[in-house]
């Protein structure tokens, strides 16, 4: 499940979380990924197209969402016992071929947390708790073509042959990107 809250800055230094709404990070009419994509598309641009959004900056260049993140429930079936949520810093995509594999990193807010101890409609943390660098790897069906989103840039629905397909380049890209946004996590 994917929300968006109000995300302000405490005088103490934490920071605090208002819901707002339950929204969608994938679909070319209603994502979020896509409608802040498409932004920032230049007029020509085609395939390969490799692009990053800060989501943080990507919401405050919008007039209706300034002042917002976007926040991943992992687990939402599990509201009772446990409580995971991640708040989406970045995305990177590699729009190849009608298709474009993402590099989503997140913070963890609350990892395996007990849902009593707050309430998840409005809760602050401290920057110190928030989670280390995590990243996860999907795909989206969609594409750049002629300065526009082709495609539905939707997710393919859970199956046993969803997982995203690498290729060279597009890990090339990927390592990099990790490397310039935390160049510690990727140090053996």
């Amino acid at each position: 499940m994917y929300l968006r809250y109000d995300k302000n800055r405490m005088i103490s230094g934490s920071i605090r979380y208002c819901f707002r709404e339950q929204v969608s990070l994938f679909g070319c009419n209603v994502g979020f990924i896509p409608r802040l994509l498409r932004l920032g598309i230049p007029p020509t641009q085609n395939e390969p197209y490799t692009w990053h959004l800060n989501i943080e900056e990507a919401l405050e260049s919008t007039a209706e969402y300034r002042g917002s993140a976007l926040v991943i429930d992992l687990k939402p079936k599990q509201q009772k016992n446990n409580l995971s949520l991640y708040e989406l810093l970045d995305v990177w995509g590699y729009s190849l071929n009608g298709w474009t594999p993402i590099l989503l990193h997140v913070s963890g807010l609350f990892v395996d947390a007990d849902p009593n101890s707050f309430d998840r409609n409005d809760f602050s943390s401290s920057e110190s708790v928030v989670g280390t660098p995590i990243y996860e790897v999907l795909y989206l069906d969609g594409s750049v073509e002629n300065g526009k989103l082709i495609g539905r840039w939707n997710a393919p629905p859970a199956s046993p042959t969803n997982a995203a397909l690498l290729w060279p380049e597009t890990l090339k890209y990927f390592v990099q990107s990790i490397r310039e946004r935390t160049p510690d996590v990727l140090k053996f």
